[in-house]
This record gives structure tokens, sequence and C-alpha cells, in this order.
């Protein structure tokens, strides 16, 4: 007999992410069919052979799935802590600015090996984290058996910490990168606008490589030692040398 989860706490990280993968464009049945078979770990054949009335049992019982998981999120897990955003360095913050920008929710496991780390008690009894100098990737997996509950509102967490990041160092950045223009809205513009447009979307596009070649001077070799710098600093330098003009 085939058994779906109850709640979202039933409901794996990895599960999670391929559930909110599947094609919504594709119809109900086919819809319904893959989210059965990720929530109940069933082969897709399994499901695609129960009778009608079987599948709409199943559904109807899989209907707490269309509401979101809960919004809070574990500390400590896995032996490890979670890191307050407030603490990020910069190499971290753009990491994790990557990952939201390009499908946060397939990138959740990622998101976790970032937030999350080891700790150790140095000589004078202070708490220390590891540095971010370790396989983002690989520690990703140890992530995706948790249940979803467990991590999914470091999601939100993120968000708005970003969008008062944001909005504190707005005269910093140029802005989102816009889609190319099309045909018939270069017809429409003169060469000079077409030029300043460019450039525009170069900066955004290159925005945090110019900011690291920027505060190294052009010394790339230095890069992971200003890659390591609490992310806060860094800005706090930046609207300095703006502001100053230096």
């Amino acid at each position: 007999m085939i058994q779906v989860p109850k709640q979202w706490s039933d409901v794996t990280v990895e599960q999670f992410i391929d559930f909110n993968g599947i094609a919504k464009d594709q119809g109900a049945y086919y819809y319904n069919s893959e989210a059965l078979s990720i929530l109940a770990d069933e082969p897709i054949e399994v499901i695609e052979d129960l009778d009608v009335d079987e599948l709409t049992e199943l559904i109807k019982e899989n209907s707490w799935c269309v509401s979101e998981p809960s919004k809070k999120y574990k500390h400590e897990l896995l032996g490890m802590k979670f890191k307050p955003f407030n603490k990020l360095t910069l190499y971290e913050y753009i990491d994790l600015d990557y990952y939201f920008i390009n499908n946060y929710i397939g990138n959740i496991a990622n998101i976790c090996a970032i937030c999350y780390r080891q700790t150790r008690v140095n000589e004078w009894g202070e708490e220390i984290m590891e540095p971010y100098d370790f396989d983002c990737t690989l520690r990703a997996e140890k992530f995706l058996d948790l249940p979803i509950t467990d991590v999914y509102g470091i999601l939100q967490e993120f968000i708005k910490y970003r969008d008062n990041f944001l909005k504190n160092y707005e005269n910093l950045f140029s802005g989102e990168l816009d889609e190319d223009l099309t045909d018939d809205e270069r017809q429409e513009m003169d060469p000079e606008e077409i030029k300043e447009i460019e450039k525009e979307q170069s900066l955004a596009k290159w925005s945090w490589e110019q900011t690291i070649y920027s505060l190294t001077k052009g010394d790339i070799t230095k890069s992971d030692k200003v890659g390591a710098l609490p992310l806060i600093y860094v800005f706090n330098i930046l609207s300095m040398k703006k502001e100053l003009d230096i």
C-alpha cells in the first residue's frame, strides 16, 4: 500500500527540491502523478498503474502540500551551527546571492552548506566558526535527507536580509541586469543610447568581479584575502571611498 506523507516535516530536502521542480504546464494528471511519486517515494510506474479511485484518494490525502512549509529553521544541525547573516564574509554573501538568484529552492542544500558551520572553542574560551574554505557542493549532500522544515525558514530570512542590505548600499549597486535589447528597441534608439545601456548591462553583469578587482587594486592574487573580510566592513569601506571620491 502506498504511504504518503502527512505533513511537510515528513518530507526531506531532496524530495522538496524535486517536488518544486515538477513542470506545472503539463496538466493536472502529470503534476499529481509526479508529486505522489516524489512524496511517497514510489516509482512513477507504480503511480500510473493506480486506478482512478485510488489516485483520487491519494491526491486528497496529499492536499496539504499546496501550503508552504513552516518558515522556521533550526540553529543547530548535523553537529554544526547556523552562522548569522550579519556575520557573513564577502565571498559567503556572493555565493548565497548567486544561489538565490539562480533558483533558491533548487539550491537550498548548497545554501545550507554555507549557512551551517562547524565550531570549536579557542584557547581563550571563545567559540569560533570554521572559515569558508570547504567544498560547498560536497557538504550540501549532508542536508538532502533532513526534513525540509528544519531549514526552509532560512530562505525567507536571507531574502529579508538581502533586501535590507541592497537598500542600505543601493548607491553602490548599478541595478539588476536587464535583458538584451530587441531589434525593434535598437531601431528606436540612437547609437549613443544603445552604447550607454550596453555599458550599464556590462557593469551589472560583472559587478562582483569589478568590486573585488577594485578592492585588490587589480592584484587578483589578493582576492581570497578580500573575500574573507566581513561583508559589512567591505561595503562600509566602499561607501567611504565613493563618498570621499578616493
